[in-house]
């Protein structure tokens, strides 16, 4: 798989090529072992690592899954997707669908003897991987290709509350800037609610937690790791819980880590080895696992 674009410089590391955007694409790499867990064989890795990344989440988070994959899987090429509030609020779909293109040339590319891991942090990254699902899906009439599919915090339940504590969290820390942007953003949530409700329109984190689910672009012999927490403020656990045997019902192959404490999207930071050892170990691998 060859570079769209031409290298430009980036935050997300040495050897990531931005191809557009919202786009940043890895070759691979070799490296030492931090983590604790074995580094796995070419032939166990994954060829290609699909991350769609949280909204709005800043490149020094991402690298610190990024260089993981890197460390475990040396051989193994990634594919970093962003999401900003801009793509959720306001920008139209077919500009959302141009920055991705890259990536979606990327996953038309993928032969069927290759094996990917999809790995999307809540409902920023989870709405890229629906958007790219269904483009891939509308062209050329198949499902999303990929051999396992990890959900990290993500997805969950729409709300006035949780989305202006999603949207907020982007906010410069400037307390004048905050308060009118908090401002602005009540607004706007609040106008985009209202037209839910008068025009009787699915909601937005419905359409992506039902679209996960769609079985026309997410194939159903696909095991899945649901990663989430009871402390997420931002995604409630049950929401998770409930998509998760939601996909179980349609024969979907599910597996959970569940934790208490942990934040939204910082499972990672409470127990890094659990954490991998559930993607690596349990998901990918395929061991049985006990926490």
């Amino acid at each position: 798989m060859g570079s769209v674009l031409p290298p430009k410089p980036n935050a997300y590391g040495p050897g990531f090529v931005q191809l557009s955007s919202t786009v940043f694409y890895h070759e691979s790499s070799e490296s030492s072992n931090p983590s604790g867990i074995s580094t796995t064989t070419t032939t166990q890795a994954p060829d290609l690592i699909i991350l769609a990344a949280w909204m709005n989440a800043l490149p020094k988070h991402v690298a610190k899954y990024t260089s993981t994959y890197e460390t475990l899987f040396p051989s193994s090429r990634i594919l970093v997707l962003v999401t900003t509030t801009a793509h959720i609020l306001t920008q139209p779909e077919r500009q959302r669908i141009k920055d991705l293109e890259p990536a979606l040339s990327l996953i038309q590319g993928i032969q069927p003897h290759e094996k990917v891991l999809l790995h999307a942090f809540s409902n920023g990254g989870a709405s890229a991987i629906w958007t790219v699902a269904r483009t891939h899906h509308a062209r050329t009439g198949k499902r999303l290709p990929v051999s396992k599919t990890v959900f990290d915090s993500t997805p969950g339940s729409q709300s006035y509350e949780i989305s202006l504590a999603a949207f907020t969290v982007a906010l410069p820390k400037n307390p004048v800037v905050r308060a009118v942007g908090g401002l602005v953003l009540r607004v706007f949530l609040g106008m985009w609610y209202l037209y839910d409700f008068v025009t009787r329109s699915e909601k937005f984190i419905d359409k992506i937690r039902n679209g996960l689910n769609d079985m026309r672009l997410f194939d159903v012999g696909v095991e899945r790791l649901y990663i989430y927490s009871m402390a997420d403020k931002l995604v409630p656990w049950e929401a998770v819980e409930e998509h998760a045997r939601e996909a179980e019902g349609l024969g979907f192959k599910v597996r959970r880590e569940r934790y208490r404490e942990s934040g939204h999207c910082a499972h990672l930071l409470g127990d890094e080895k659990r954490y991998w050892g559930a993607v690596v170990e349990g998901l990918w691998l395929g061991k049985d696992r006990s926490v």
